[in-house]
């Protein structure tokens, strides 16, 4: 489980080309391709259906953080510095050599566990268990295939855990314990959501009156799953600012969305590809022009970093609900064509 022998013979057998296609592969698993899949599902087919997957995919990175500060295992290129870490092309500095584990079901050394905790917080997440690409790999495509009810989205499943599962342990990102542990969990949030979608609290997380401020327990419910919590794991340092800023971002878009009533998914191609255009630039200049601001800023602690990595990721997620304002300024949810509809119906009625 965490030997790194499997991890060096798959890497003394690369090529360029094939480190490429890993690359790719391993992209499947990254919060851009996340995001996009988001995006394009949200404003161009269901509003309702989009925010329910990204939901899981926030609570999934939520609790993948979570376990991975509580746990605290090294990745492979710390515990043998043989190990290369392809995806990032990162020189191994590591002090151990040749020191992964020769029992199969052995944890890490107890030895290099502990010079591992003993290291200053790395604005990056350093922690390898569980594999946060494999968990929610396996809730994306997973909780898809509910959402949209859908068996051919549910055949894709397994290819696509083992594909990026395969790629995190070839670019020397993972052992196979790590994307074990992130297939486990993310099969048990899968579970989970699965029963979330057939109880009554779906239909209660869209309705308007659950989210005004008021002091109902349904109001506190909701307010506190979706912003007490994740900030009380901010404070404990059990998250990275990342996670935090996509899921409070998130969270704060869909509040400002529901209060004036939450946008129909009507309109025709065009429409809807457009919507999915204006979300998707909106949320890509917005990442870019973060990334180049604060690429000058050097933090003065720690602190900083983790306050900028927020920003970046809270003020993107934030525009979704600026992209669904425009688009439904812009009528691009086809309101009056519904609205043409209903009165030519109740016409035909009357008469």
């Amino acid at each position: 489980m965490f030997q790194t022998e499997p991890i060096l013979y798959l890497q003394s057998l690369g090529t360029e080309w094939f480190t490429f296609l890993m690359f790719l592969i391993t992209s499947m698993g990254s919060a851009a391709f996340f995001a996009g899949i988001i995006i394009i599902t949200t404003f161009g087919i269901d509003f309702r259906k989009g925010f329910l997957l990204f939901q899981l995919l926030i609570w999934t990175a939520l609790l993948t953080e979570t376990f991975k500060a509580l746990i605290a295992f090294p990745r492979p290129d710390f515990v043998d510095s043989r190990v290369v870490n392809l995806e990032y092309g990162i020189k191994n500095t590591s002090p151990f050599n040749g020191n992964g584990e020769t029992g199969f079901f052995k944890l890490p050394d107890r030895e290099i566990l502990e010079a591992f905790r003993l290291q200053d917080p790395l604005p990056d997440s350093p922690f390898g268990f569980p594999s946060g690409h494999v968990a929610l790999t396996t809730v994306l495509w997973g909780g898809a295939s509910s959402v949209f009810n859908s068996r051919r989205i549910g055949r894709l499943v397994p290819a696509a855990v083992l594909l990026v599962a395969f790629s995190r342990i070839y670019l020397g990102r993972h052992f196979l314990g790590d994307v074990l542990g992130g297939a486990v969990l993310g099969l048990t949030i899968f579970v989970a959501f699965s029963y979330f979608l057939k109880s009554s609290l779906k239909d209660e997380f869209f309705k308007k009156e659950n989210f005004e401020p008021a002091l109902r327990q349904k109001n506190l419910f909701f307010y506190s799953v979706m912003f007490v919590v994740p900030t009380l794991l901010v404070a404990m340092s059990l998250v990275s600012g990342e996670v935090a800023g996509f899921f409070l971002g998130a969270n704060m878009a869909y509040l400002l969305i529901i209060r004036k009533g939450l946008p129909e998914d009507s309109g025709d191609a065009g429409q809807r590809a457009t919507r999915v255009f204006i979300a998707l630039m909106l949320f890509g200049v917005s990442t870019l022009v973060l990334d180049f601001g604060f690429a000058t800023v050097e933090p003065a602690s720690y602190s900083g970093t983790n306050l900028m990595e927020f920003l970046k990721a809270f003020i993107p997620a934030l525009t979704i609900w600026v992209s669904a304002s425009i688009c439904t300024k812009l009528d691009l949810y086809g309101r009056e064509e519904v609205m043409e509809n209903s009165s030519g119906i109740e016409k035909q009625l009357e008469e």
